[in-house]
This record gives structure tokens, sequence and C-alpha cells, in this order.
């Protein structure tokens, strides 16, 4: 259960915005943005609070840390010192041989340290898990989430945008830092595949989005490098009616609100329609302790003897 400060939706301020009022209006707005986009891929996020920009948490720790004016010279600076010691920690080793760094950041993601990446998955279903989990605004109230679909189509045709991490860059001219560097060079964002993805991975069909920092942030996509032009468009009225005749044949990005009073439902639904849930989704040791620490497992217990409660009824 996490507890937020109020702040103003900014992905509503961004215009590609989807305010759905209920758990249908969000399953509806999937299948349609699909239908409408059928030759475009998307990257799906899940943030359990509309008011989360799409920001790195390498940007995130910096900015508790009071670094002011983030520009990509200091986040490099951080990530080069992050990179580095974990290689002093003796990490950074797959089958005898290092990994290149996109890998190194890809596993130490994993494990929570600050890095450039942001998880994104290519299931939406998956990314509407983590958008329909419960989290509160400091004033108590609970909170809306945000389903984010990036339209990745322009990158993922450019080959030069798309990476897959090295197992062993010894054998690659340019090392462990080749693929990384290529990427930042580009000066947009740039899609990373784990050559080496662990079990976490794969049960959340996940890759990251990365990007050289651009030199003025721009919310709500805080860490990416890319112009995108506010829509003045009713977003609304093309995803609740039938027809999308108007709508930009290539949206840059569509943010879908998942009410909070809906959550539950959606929670429930995804469980049992398409098999989502903590278990299926985290099926390590680490998800099992994040589950019962978090207080998850006693919620289901609760549910549980409420259950049997009724059945002795």
């Amino acid at each position: 259960m996490e507890t937020v400060l109020l702040s103003a939706n900014i992905w509503k301020q961004g215009g590609w915005y989807f305010e759905a009022r209920t758990a249908e209006e969000v399953m509806v707005a999937i299948a349609r943005l699909g239908a409408h986009s059928v030759n475009h891929r998307f990257a799906w996020r899940g943030l359990s609070n509309l008011n989360y920009p799409l920001t790195s948490s390498l940007h995130r720790l910096l900015e508790r840390k009071g670094v002011k004016n983030i520009v990509e010279s200091k986040l490099r600076a951080w990530e080069k010192e992050i990179l580095g010691e974990a290689r002093n920690w003796g990490l950074g080793i797959e089958g005898g041989s290092m990994v290149d760094d996109l890998q190194l950041l890809a596993d130490l993601q994993h494990f929570g340290v600050p890095t450039r990446l942001i998880d994104f998955t290519s299931n939406p279903m998956t990314a509407l898990w983590f958008a329909s989990k419960e989290t509160f605004h400091s004033d108590g109230r609970r909170a809306s989430g945000i389903l984010v679909a990036l339209n990745i189509n322009r990158w993922y045709k450019k080959n030069e945008s798309m990476f897959s991490t090295i197992r062993n860059p010894d054998v690659v001219e340019g090392g462990v830092s080749r693929q990384l560097e290529l990427g930042l060079n580009l000066r947009s964002p740039f899609v990373v595949s784990s050559a080496i993805p662990n079990v976490r991975l794969r049960a959340q069909e996940g890759y990251f989005v990365a990007c050289s920092h651009p030199d003025y942030s721009r919310q709500p996509l805080t860490s990416l490098n890319i112009e995108i032009m506010k829509s003045d468009r009713d977003i609304r009225k093309y995803f609740t009616e039938y027809k999308t005749q108007g709508l930009p044949a290539e949206l840059p990005y569509l943010a879908i609100k998942v009410p909070s009073n809906h959550k539950e439902k959606i929670r429930t639904y995804l469980h049992h329609s398409y098999n989502k849930s903590w278990g299926t989704l985290f099926p390590d040791y680490q998800g099992l302790s994040e589950y019962i620490n978090g207080g998850y497992f006693d919620k289901e217990l609760l549910k549980c003897d409420e259950e049997s409660a009724l059945i002795c009824k």
C-alpha cells in the first residue's frame, strides 16, 4: 500500500489522455487502440497513480539527492559510478564472462538499483495489473492509476534503435559499454531486450526503453527525449463512440485512466480471465517475499476467512 502526494493530473495536461470511468471503458479503450493502430507496435506501462510521470529510477534518485538541472552529463556520471561499483562487487558475470553494461543495468534494475532503464511490457494486461495496484494520496483518498501505451513503431522500424544486451562483450569491438553508448548517441529513445532474461522478465513479457536524458524535461514523458505535440482533440469521444474517424493514424501515446473505485474489479478480472497475479508475474523468491511482507497475503487470508464464514452460515 503506497501513499503519494497530491498533484495535478499531468497526463491529462498532455492531451493524449482517455478518462475511463469504468472497468469496461478501460478494456474497450485497449481494444479500440489496437483496432485503430493495427500496424503499430506499443510499449505498455502501468503506473498505480495517475500523477506519476514517465521517469527513470535514476532520475528520481538524483531528485532525492537534491541535484538541480538534471541533464545527460550528470545522469551519465552517476550511472558510470553505479556500474563501476557493481563491477567492484563482482557483479555482471555470467557463465564465467562479463556481461555488457546494458545487461548489467537490466540486472540491477531487477533488484531495485536506480538506472536509466524504464520497464515496459508487450502485454497490455500485464501493464494494467500494475496500474490497478492500490495506492493512496496523502489525504487518504484512493488514487486512480494510469495505463500508458507508448507508440514505439518508428523506433522499432529502425534497427539502430533496437538493442539486445550482450553475454560476452569481450568478443565485440568497443567492449562492455559499446551497446549503451551507441544507444545514447542516438539522442532519441531506444528499446532494450535482455539476452539473459530473468524469470520475472519472461513472466511479465518485459523489456526496457532508455534514452539520453533530454536537456529540458517535459512532463509527463520526463526521461524520454522526444517532442510530442499536445493533442487538442476530444480523445474520450473517439474511444467511447464506435468511430475513430478524425483520430491521427499514428498516436504518439495514449494514457488511459484506471479509476480508483474500479481497481479491485479490474484486478479480479485480470486474475480470472488473464491469469495475472502476484504468483504469475513475480514467480521467484523475491516475489513471494514482497507478496507476504507487503500485506497482500494477509488480504487473501482475510478473503478466504470471509468466504468460509459465508459457507458456514
